[in-house]
């Protein structure tokens, strides 16, 4: 089934991921207004860094992002953190051959979350999940994902996910970015 005809949602223990909505921008905004967090927010070739001190901007950003659902391009899923029925950040899919040096289509990964969820646990707990779908969903081959020196929590997932450097993978000009094959 095509996600972009019908957009999946994803259940883990404490977190269920859904279709990012427009009434999600104010409280979605404590997330993409923390400094702490931004350091870890992906905008390589966006043309935006993610950090937003201005609600109306950060709106117009949201407004994109369900654009880019309707025009096919990427998925945006909110996160919502159940126990505290909280949004705590985004998850992005974007299906993409830009960087492929095969042929195959690429799944580019951009995790977003406020900087209290920024650790090792959670991080697991939505890749567990989104890793077990979205390769056949997306009809990817590989997931592509920065993941910045110093960004700690996210360095422990390169060996767990066996995330290899995307500089000898694919095409692409960045650091930081790793590859995970199925």
């Amino acid at each position: 089934m095509n996600p972009f005809e019908k957009c999946p949602v994803y259940e883990t223990g404490r977190f269920l991921m859904r279709k990012l909505e427009e009434k999600d921008t104010e409280e979605l905004f404590a997330c993409y207004s923390d400094p702490e967090a931004a350091k870890f927010f992906n905008g390589d070739c966006c043309g935006d860094d993610f950090y937003y001190t201005d609600i109306e901007k950060f709106r117009i950003c949201v407004e994109y992002w369900l654009s880019r659902y309707e025009a096919e391009d990427f998925i945006r899923w909110s996160i919502q953190d159940k126990e505290r029925q909280l949004l705590i950040g985004t998850v992005e899919v974007c299906p993409s051959l830009k960087y492929a040096v095969d042929g195959k289509t690429m799944g580019i990964l951009r995790i977003d979350l406020k900087s209290d969820y920024e650790r090792q646990d959670v991080l697991e707990e939505l890749l567990d999940v989104l890793l077990k779908h979205i390769y056949e969903e997306f009809q990817i081959a590989s997931v592509l994902m920065k993941i910045q020196r110093g960004a700690d929590e996210r360095q422990k997932l390169i060996r767990k996910y066996c995330f290899v450097p995307a500089k000898d993978e694919c095409n692409i000009s960045f650091s930081d970015y790793y590859v995970s094959y199925k």
